[in-house]
């Protein structure tokens, strides 16, 4: 799931591995980024819909650093303010849907009527996912206020640069069409829609392993 980073090469953004003690604001971030998303939204009933996203990402975030995977908080120089957030799984870290079952009550809470939708949707994502070891960014977004300021690209050239020594794919879900192109900048193939439940489709992108 990826959203607002439609953006310029910013040259002021230091990006920092975030902790465990980071999740709240982390959340925070992911929230306001994902209120626009078709895709997400697509999944929530009606009404409010940043509190139950902040309580989602919350869970998301705690569950992929609980499982190996990797956060990354994206900063203005000498500012405390996060901008943007980057959510990494690596190979083999990846949450499986049996490590999400303690976190059923909180899934339940935020998609409630719709959660027999969300939960299918899961599910196929997860089988969309390329055979071969490889990166999943599970999720990157920026506040509103710096959109299109080169946050987005800072936070996916970080870690992009650090995978090609690695010699293994790297895969995401494009939220819209619209990012489809955005991401093809970086070397990401679009596999086309992945299916799913109750909402407009994302679409999954690969990018092959550098020899």
């Amino acid at each position: 799931m990826k959203q607002n980073t439609h953006d310029r090469t910013g040259g002021d953004v230091d990006v920092v591995r975030a902790s465990p003690q980071d999740v709240d604001t982390a959340a925070d971030v992911l929230a306001r980024a994902f209120s626009v998303d078709p895709h997400v939204v697509g999944l929530l009933p009606r009404g409010d819909v940043l509190r139950p996203l902040t309580r989602l990402w919350r869970r998301i975030l705690r569950e992929t650093l609980a499982a190996g995977g990797h956060a990354y908080l994206a900063r203005r120089r000498g500012a405390p303010e996060v901008l943007g957030v980057a959510l990494w799984e690596g190979p083999g870290e990846k949450v499986s849907l049996r490590q999400m079952v303690p976190g059923l009550l909180s899934y339940l809470s935020v998609f409630r009527q719709r959660f027999p939708e969300a939960l299918v949707t899961e599910r196929l994502a997860h089988e969309a996912h390329p055979d071969a070891p490889h990166w999943y960014l599970k999720a990157v977004g920026t506040v509103p206020e710096v959109r299109g300021e080169g946050v987005g690209t800072v936070l996916l050239n970080d870690r992009l640069r650090e995978i090609d020594g690695e010699h293994v794919e790297t895969y995401l879900e494009a939220s819209t069409q619209d990012l489809v192109p955005y991401y093809a900048r970086f070397g990401f193939i679009s596999r086309g829609p992945v299916p799913c439940r109750g909402t407009v489709p994302a679409i999954g992108m690969v990018r092959p392993a550098v020899p």
